[in-house]
């Protein structure tokens, strides 16, 4: 029983998109839910870019009845390849969840046939919170299982899940959409120091954040009028936590214009960020790599209060210790950083009051 073809059978976190009769997972963390009492469930998945570089191929992790650690965690290492979820000798009551753990700007994970032996059950309610969480590497989880200096990036070690995001929502007992790209920013992606101009603007989160999944369509070779645009009133949060201008700030590096051009960025984001989300309380923060741009997105946040939005807060994130906490591959933060950055939200989150 191919359990796709009913779409009551199963409940979807985050950002996904139907392409050529398959479901694709977009962003980290972005997971198929479903129960069912039996006893096997299979899933058949699709990938691409198999082309490129091993460090980039595509991570599945699969969770059973709510547990925090996975299963199952795999690569896809074939266009198409049948995976056995869940198998058990007698009929038992289980709830699975298939999540994305690497990033959307790398291998794609579609899911074309899902197979249960049983009977289905229903799905996992929504919960009644709703976090959306927007940002760049360190809400993909980039480095958090490797050591600075020893180990270079691969989603191999890209974990979501272990990420700030992701703990804020198990904290809050949220449900959550993730929209994050490593490198990505406001008005640019990460530049080398050696690099002046032109700076990298190609795919920066303010147009991301219009579509479904991006990625998925740019790798199909579509044009952008046939770029699947977001439907915001399927989804909408009451807390949305933006970590963005970490990039950014290797490009502005504190000269007058650029800054100029980030805070009127951020402001235009904001604005656009709340267009689409009139009633949610919007958290923004930065830090924990770099502080380049901590007072800049204070002042674009202030500007916004200023025009009369009072739902947009702003919160520096703390600076990494690596000398506590380790550092992570190309100097991300650690598994016990990012811990300690959601817990760090989630005070501010209850002391506001915002979800």
């Amino acid at each position: 029983m191919n359990i796709l073809e009913n779409k009551a059978a199963y409940r979807l976190s985050g950002r996904t998109t139907w392409q050529d009769g398959a479901l694709y997972l977009g962003y980290s963390a972005s997971f198929l839910e479903f129960a069912f009492k039996g006893t096997k469930a299979e899933a058949e998945l699709i990938t691409d870019r198999l082309d490129w570089e091993e460090n980039t191929r595509a991570w599945v992790a699969v969770f059973v009845n709510g547990a925090e650690i996975p299963a199952l965690r795999f690569p896809l290492t074939k266009e198409k390849e049948r995976f056995v979820l869940y198998e058990s000798v007698e009929a038992k009551e289980v709830t699975l969840r298939i999540m994305k753990y690497s990033e959307a700007a790398f291998g794609a994970v579609g899911i074309s046939c899902l197979d249960v032996e049983g009977e289905l059950l229903p799905p996992p309610a929504a919960k009644d919170k709703k976090i959306e969480v927007i940002g760049d590497s360190i809400t993909c989880g980039y480095g958090i299982e490797g050591v600075v200096d020893v180990d270079t990036f691969t989603t191999a070690q890209e974990n979501p899940w272990n990420a700030y995001g992701c703990r804020v929502a198990r904290a809050l007992d949220a449900d959550f959409s993730m929209i994050s790209w490593s490198g990505n920013g406001i008005i640019s992606h990460y530049v080398e120091e050696s690099v002046n101009e032109p700076r990298n603007d190609e795919a920066l989160m303010p147009e991301l954040y219009y579509y479904e999944d991006y990625s998925a369509d740019f790798r199909r070779g579509k044009a952008r009028t046939d770029y699947i645009k977001r439907d915001f009133t399927t989804y909408q949060p009451q807390l949305i936590i933006i970590n963005l201008g970490t990039n950014d700030g290797s490009y502005t590096r504190n000269i007058p214009a650029r800054d100029r051009a980030f805070v009127n960025g951020y402001v235009k984001f904001l604005r656009q960020v709340r267009e689409v989300n009139p009633d949610a309380n919007i958290l923004c923060t930065v830090g924990v790599m770099a502080t380049a741009a901590k007072d800049l997105v204070g002042e674009a946040v202030a500007r916004v209060n200023d025009f009369g939005d009072s739902k947009v807060f702003f919160k520096e994130a703390f600076l990494q210790n690596g000398d506590v906490d380790g550092i992570g591959a190309d100097w991300h933060p650690t598994e016990s950083t990012q811990k300690k950055l959601a817990e760090y939200l989630v005070e501010f989150i209850k002391e506001k009051n915002l979800i």
